[in-house]
């Protein structure tokens, strides 16, 4: 399963995030010109380019916060965990954590379901914890 894991969720992440600016030309256009005015000429993508590449990012992760390839993870609690509200967790439960739900969240996510890459600029702010495609922590993809 690790091999198929990691190919599936990768496959999937660019699936759709090819949907997303396919049914987003405004987006694809800019992510066209973005890539178009770096490379010029030249004939392909290096690694050296990924990170001048800011806005392709964002529409990427944006399609990723829209459509996680990981849409929940279960684990099972190690130690007991106790809330703000009072309310608690014992050892041993397991616990599942829908990612498609945290980013499809209005209380997290203002207008959850409109493809939004600036969400993503480098000025928004947003919690740590509240994109988290491939899962997070130690254990995650």
């Amino acid at each position: 399963t690790f091999m198929f894991e990691g190919h599936d969720t990768t496959a999937s992440g660019i699936c759709w995030t090819l949907y997303a600016l396919a049914t987003h030309p405004s987006h694809q256009q800019r992510c066209r010109e973005e890539v178009q005015n770096l490379l010029g000429d030249k004939g392909s993508i290096t690694w050296e380019h990924l990170d001048q590449m800011s806005y392709t990012t964002m529409c990427i992760k944006e399609a990723l916060r829209l459509y996680p390839p990981v849409p929940s993870v279960g684990r099972e609690l190690s130690k007991p965990v106790t809330f703000p509200d009072g309310k608690s967790l014992p050892k041993g439960i397991n616990v599942i954590l829908s990612f498609h739900g945290l980013h499809h969240n209005p209380k997290v996510w203002p207008n959850p379901e409109i493809f939004d890459p600036s969400r993503f600029a480098p000025d928004s702010s947003r919690h740590s914890h509240s994109f988290l495609p491939f899962s997070g922590g130690p254990r995650n993809c």
